[in-house]
């Protein structure tokens, strides 16, 4: 495979992964500003915030219609909905021939019915709504991505991309919620969050099914960081990063595989044997920090091995 294909199949998987995020997590933000005080809502808007762009403040904080613009379709956001599904396209037109024809339209009909899409011509009916049909748009062209790709090598570089991503949104969106507020504020999470923070992840009814309806911050944590099956917990993404590796260019020479899979092998090891009654003694925002960096390390390394090398590494 040509590295500029893996590139853009890697590239194209992450923004689609980084759309779907972020279309659910404004979708249940949205539909549970009515249970909630104002007070409340700003602060859960602010974790939105932080989980979403990484920021720590925005103009539009305390304002959900400014905010929720922002966040789906500011263009000069980089981390806004429209943007990673407009990214996700680029890179998708680029490798058509290594994409099916379900594929391509699929994500190129969800991008044209979101490019025309104003605030005002949402704000006024249900607007959760709109987040809603898209993410049920993304979890179609998964579908077809599924179904009608040969699972070859191409395909794993998909699933690299995916997986790696989804492990740091998921660690970034645990962090805001378990470390507490860096602002000096003492708006940490309230009953009603952590329910939130399930449904950001589509985790409630799989935990529920396991734990019953005991919503606790350690179960919680202990659900979304270790669960081995459930598709978005962290240690599910690792195992698939991990499984992944062991299949892209196969061709490669043992050195520069070696590299990439140590450090997936190290980042296994970690979630693998993690204990959660320790992390919550205080270490659970240091362990979120270094999975992020272990999985950029990944991103890097993985780069420097299969894309962007130059033909004295080959000589």
């Amino acid at each position: 495979m040509l590295s500029r294909v893996a590139d853009s199949l890697y590239w194209m998987s992450r923004y689609i992964e980084r759309a779907e995020h972020t279309s659910r997590v404004m979708a249940v933000k949205l539909e549970s500003m009515i249970e909630q005080t104002p007070e409340d809502a700003t602060a859960s808007w602010s974790r939105v915030i932080e989980a979403l762009t990484g920021e720590l403040t925005l103009d539009a904080t305390q304002d959900a219609f400014l905010t929720t613009r922002k966040l789906a379709f500011d263009r000069e956001n980089g981390a806004a909905l429209i943007t990673s599904l407009s990214m996700a396209r680029d890179n998708a037109r680029q490798v058509r021939e290594a994409l099916s024809n379900e594929v391509w339209e699929n994500l190129n009909r969800l991008y044209l019915r979101l490019a025309p899409v104003t605030m005002d011509s949402i704000w006024v009916h249900t607007p959760a709504r709109l987040f809603r049909e898209a993410l049920e748009d993304m979890h179609a062209l998964e579908g077809v991505t599924y179904s009608t790709l040969s699972h070859g090598e191409g395909w794993y570089f998909l699933e690299l991309g995916k997986h790696i991503e989804r492990a740091q949104l998921l660690g970034r969106l645990l962090d805001v919620h378990f470390r507490g507020p860096r602002d000096g504020s003492q708006n940490t999470p309230k009953y009603f969050d952590w329910l939130v923070l399930l449904k950001f992840c589509t985790a409630f009814e799989p935990y529920t099914k396991l734990y019953t309806a005991s919503i606790r911050p350690q179960k919680i944590a202990e659900f979304l960081l270790f669960d081995p099956e459930f598709p978005h917990s962290i240690r599910f993404s690792v195992d698939r990063v991990t499984d992944a590796l062991a299949r892209v260019a196969p061709g490669a020479p043992p050195a520069r595989r070696a590299a990439v899979e140590r450090l997936a092998g190290r980042l296994k090891a970690s979630v693998d044997f993690g204990q959660i009654d320790e992390l919550m003694s205080g270490g659970i925002a240091g362990f979120l920090a270094d999975i992020t960096r272990q999985c950029e390390k990944i991103h890097e390394t993985l780069y420097a091995s299969f894309i962007t090398y130059g033909a004295e590494t080959v000589l």
